[in-house]
């Protein structure tokens, strides 16, 4: 009867000493690592990206670039620097697509047609740099197509970069991207020549009404055009 309750002891202080264990490896802030890296692509976690300063988190990021002949020269340029910068914090596990557009949209479309979501593989960002190079600013703008087909990406989180140039997106547009876009946040970046005059206008709006941020940016401050 000792002996075996002897045994029970040692059991329990086996079983503690182990809790113990399981409970220090999951405070340690090196847990989730290897080699002392930080393994990517942990399900559940959100990325956390950035563009021209506006701060975004979610797994679905959808960036709309304006094309249209009036983003032509370093605006331009600047855009698609940020783009391939932001993108490279999201990793294998998260997700992101490119639309480009004037008066038609255009998806990058790594996966092929129908504007599938592409995971953040080197591969990938890889193939969205070509694929910006062969981008130029050219023709007019509709706003509301480009957006329309971020929206039916379901991203969490919708890029726009424009100028805001006409045709402006008046009350009855913005509440329908509100209503076929719930729950996804619209982060707005206006580019403009020299000080912000006036009010922030229908990309303000946009931002305020889905919890995003607006951001202007003036053009004159940007760098010489790339090359």
């Amino acid at each position: 009867m000792l002996l075996c309750r002897f045994f029970q002891i040692l059991l329990s202080l086996a079983m503690a000493a182990s809790l113990v264990g399981l409970k220090a490896q999951a405070a340690d802030p090196e847990n989730g690592r290897s080699g002392g890296k930080l393994l990517l692509g942990s399900p559940g976690e959100k990325a956390q990206v950035s563009l021209f300063g506006v701060n975004a988190e979610g797994s679905k990021f959808v960036y709309v670039l304006d094309r249209s002949g009036s983003t032509d020269g370093k605006l331009m340029a600047a855009a698609k620097a940020e783009i391939l910068a932001s993108i490279e914090n999201i990793d294998d596990v998260h997700q992101f697509q490119l639309v480009v557009y004037n008066e038609r949209p255009k998806a990058f479309n790594p996966a092929g047609p129908g504007g599938q979501l592409a995971f953040g593989t080197d591969a990938n960002r890889a193939e969205v740099k070509k694929f910006l190079s062969t981008i130029a600013a050219d023709g007019g703008t509709d706003h509301e197509a480009a957006l329309s087909l971020a929206i039916r990406m379901r991203p969490d989180v919708i890029f726009i970069m424009t100028d805001g140039d006409n045709p402006q997106l008046g009350a009855q547009q913005l509440a329908r991207i509100d209503r076929i876009g719930p729950g996804i946040i619209f982060h707005t970046v206006q580019f403009g020549d020299g000080p912000q005059r006036g009010g922030r206008g229908w990309m303000g709006k946009l931002a305020q009404q889905s919890g995003g941020e607006y951001m202007y940016v003036d053009t004159t401050k940007l760098g010489a055009e790339s090359k």
